[in-house]
């Protein structure tokens, strides 16, 4: 399983490539999450996602035999475009499998990187089975976005962050959509301070890992739309279920309307551009759902910050209703 000693190792692999984003106390935001609120602004990467960190720890590992033959990935966006940064970094050709309704402002900064672009259906399952048939046929590597063990590693990279930053973390809350940054950050921040309490963030439309602790096993769920893009999918990776399972203490689910408004409560309130996914665990503590007190330090892991404009318009049009809560 994976261990405090390979996020350290991960740690320097992605020394050039990952910035050490800081950890932002932000107390306007204290009395609408019912804690004492720290962000980790993770739009601050190169890339504008967390996903910079996985994609640097597993590409770093590749042969010069493998950088030859290329990477392959299936991504909604941010993982490709994290993939796309580090191929052209070490000079290695990247292909990306998109859904056909991409975000444009992720794919078009995958563009801008030099990586190959495909299309193939709108479901998470869809396009990893084009990419593991590209890796088949073309001898492509797969970069995985969350079923990967040096991924893994590298996602954890950032409990060691926040807490070197605030020993004194009462909790910390990130979003949920393949798994692989909850997997990471409870086992690295476990390791640190055991009686640290890590929490999960789900779309209530899309809450795969949810229904797969009820069950007692990895499930694959029929989803809604979410404008949670990043976090969208219907499969729980078997490995991350067992990890979440051990390690998280708790995952709630996060409605639109209410990601909606911690989009807008980020920018009015914390100065901060946050694209949907990034805000789930935000929404969901505006809803009462966390477990937290005004005496908790509590930090959100804010993803990313690759919006789409037009969704970003909607949600702050449709979010400044926080204001009268």
């Amino acid at each position: 399983m994976l261990s405090w000693k390979d996020v350290q190792q991960a740690r320097e692999r992605i020394r050039p490539f990952a910035v050490r984003t800081p950890l932002l106390r932000a107390p306007a935001l204290d009395a609408w999450l019912g804690c004492q609120v720290y962000l980790k602004p993770e739009m601050l990467q190169r890339t504008g996602s967390f996903k910079v960190r996985g994609a640097s720890s597993r590409m770093t590992l590749l042969t010069e035999e493998e950088r030859g033959r290329g990477v392959v990935t299936a991504s909604s966006g941010n993982h490709a475009k994290a993939v796309a940064y580090v191929a052209q970094c070490l000079g290695i050709d990247a292909t990306v499998i998109m859904p056909e309704n991409p975000n444009p402002a992720k794919l078009e900064g995958i563009r801008k990187l030099g990586a190959k672009v495909l299309f193939c259906g709108t479901q998470t399952g869809e396009r990893t089975a084009k990419a593991r048939q590209l890796a088949k046929e073309e001898g492509y590597v797969l970069v995985h976005s969350h079923a990967d063990f040096y991924v893994l590693a590298g996602q954890g990279t950032i409990a060691l962050e926040v807490l070197e930053d605030e020993p004194e973390l009462t909790a910390i809350v990130t979003p949920v959509g393949g798994g692989g940054l909850i997997s990471g950050t409870a086992t690295a921040a476990k390791a640190i301070q055991p009686s640290i309490r890590v929490f999960g963030a789900e779309p209530a439309q899309a809450p795969r890992y949810a229904k797969s602790l009820e069950a007692g096993k990895a499930l694959t769920i029929q989803t809604g739309y979410t404008i949670a893009d990043g976090t969208w999918c219907s499969h729980a990776d078997a490995g991350n279920f067992e990890l979440i399972r051990q390690r998280v203490d708790g995952l709630f689910q996060a409605e639109e309307t209410s990601i909606q408004s911690a989009v807008a409560l980020c920018v009015a309130e914390a100065k901060l551009v946050a694209e949907p996914s990034s805000v789930l665990g935000i929404a969901a503590a505006m809803e009462g759902k966390l477990p937290v007190r005004p005496e908790d330090k509590v930090c959100f892991v804010l993803t990313g910050g690759n919006n789409d404009l037009a969704v970003l318009e909607r949600a702050l049009r449709c979010g400044t209703g926080f204001q009268e809560g």
